[in-house]
């Protein structure tokens, strides 16, 4: 099992001494993430960030999870995932997804459309990055984008290999339509509870693995050989506020990665068995990553430690 790290925001300031450690430490790959503001805290920028990671590492994968589709053009993602890929020696991952926050949408001036709408755009842009990074043109006639990067036009430069490109889908359709477009699909575990342009914790409690489970189907029905990987919150750690937490979750399939450290690594493990080879972690309590280090990377215990803000 891999296991990636997003950022976690009490690093948003210095992400390459976040980067460097976490290398150290033996993760599988790290995440950069895509949002201008969610809640009180201010996001660095996806693409400065990634950069900044892939400078003060050598070995560790680095991906961004997952960028905005709504917030630019395809081909702007195309480039930058280029760029990223030259910076980084060949240890990037183009992660993109539809986008399902509306009061960021909202706060840029940018027009948040509605569900069915986003997927559609989503798949176009799948279908013009593939293109471009394969070989650096495009022509695209969609309803949304319309490419024309052709003849003595070329993106790039570009790289030796071409970045991985992942989607992230939760929904059937957006599993169905993007999955044969990508060299991964990473499950969005949280994609019901967001499909109202918020997060909502209440409908996050009720997911199921039977959801998971069907979700993973649906993928290898549609693309036999496509690996799969799944986001996942987290909290792990033996105190009230994960207790509470883990209350707050019941008997959900998610509160399974909520409570003491080595129960969520075994949980984490277990994954193996639906066909899950990748998992991306983000904190819903601060520390959670260390304290599952011990269980899931090749470090084991910390004999050092970077400052939190």
């Amino acid at each position: 099992m891999q296991y990636f790290l997003n950022l976690p925001s009490d690093f948003f300031d210095k992400p390459a001494a976040w980067a460097k450690e976490m290398q150290r430490q033996g993760w599988s790959g790290i995440c950069a993430s895509d949002h201008i503001l969610v809640g009180s805290n201010p996001y660095p920028h996806v693409f400065a960030t990634a950069a900044a990671m892939a400078a003060a590492t050598d070995q560790i994968l680095i991906t961004t999870s997952f960028a905005n589709n709504l917030f630019r053009s395809p081909v702007e993602f195309a480039q930058a995932a280029m760029t990223l890929q030259m910076l980084s020696n060949g240890r990037f991952e183009a992660g993109i997804g539809a986008g399902w926050a509306e009061h960021e949408m909202l706060a840029m001036g940018l027009e948040y459309p509605d569900p069915s709408v986003r997927v559609s755009m989503y798949i176009e842009a799948l279908t013009v990055v593939r293109a471009l990074l394969q070989n650096g043109q495009c022509q695209f006639a969609g309803e949304y984008y319309q490419i024309d990067i052709s003849g003595e036009f070329r993106l790039g430069p570009l790289p030796a290999t071409p970045p991985a490109l992942i989607a992230s889908a939760g929904g059937p359709r957006n599993i169905r339509e993007s999955a044969p477009l990508v060299d991964r699909i990473e499950i969005k575990a949280a994609a019901r509870a967001t499909r109202g342009g918020a997060l909502d914790f209440a409908t996050l409690a009720t997911v199921t693995e039977d959801e998971i489970k069907q979700n993973i189907e649906r993928v290898q029905t549609v693309n036999a050989t496509v690996p799969i990987s799944i986001f996942l919150l987290v909290a792990a750690g033996d105190t009230p506020t994960v207790r509470g937490l883990k209350e707050q979750f019941g008997n959900g399939f998610l509160s399974k990665f909520i409570g003491q450290a080595e129960d969520v690594a075994r949980a984490l493990e277990d994954l193996t068995t639906i066909g899950i080879d990748r998992v991306q972690l983000t904190e819903l309590i601060p520390g959670s990553h260390e304290n599952l280090r011990q269980f899931l990377c090749t470090e084991g215990r910390p004999d050092r430690s970077i400052p939190r803000s």
